[in-house]
């Protein structure tokens, strides 16, 4: 009976040590999943900041966590060399683009929410590809 029970708790522990891979919810960005969830947060948070009646050109639309993603997105194992590169490309290009019109002095609201729907028209677009 000891014999069955240090066994049992010894193949436990191993499970919980080694896991079960990587969860479709992670926001972890080491992994393939983690890092695309992650970007959805982003650019979903983005969109709600700046369609919000509060927001002022002023404010940089853009977190630093949105570009990291897209980084850890595109150096992941599983998406180089694949057609989720070039969309995520597309993404970090966009990304560029919003601080491009947010620093250029003819800036407006309406420009960079246009941006913005793009970004998130990009991801939903990227999203199906997954």
């Amino acid at each position: 009976m000891n014999n069955k029970l240090r066994l049992a708790s010894y193949l436990c522990t191993l499970f919980l040590l080694v896991g079960c891979g990587e969860s479709r919810t992670s926001i972890d960005t080491r992994g393939y999943y983690g890092a695309f969830n992650m970007i959805e947060l982003e650019v979903n948070d983005m969109d709600q900041y700046v369609n919000s009646k509060n927001y002022k050109v002023q404010y940089n639309p853009v977190e630093d966590q949105l570009g990291s993603a897209i980084y850890a997105f595109m150096r992941n194992e599983d998406v180089k060399g694949t057609p989720l590169e070039a969309e995520a490309k597309k993404l970090a290009d966009q990304e560029q683009q919003i601080l491009k019109i947010w620093k250029t002095r003819d800036r407006s609201v309406e420009k960079i929410r246009t941006a913005v729907k793009e970004m998130q028209d990009q991801v939903e677009h990227l999203k199906t590809m997954l």
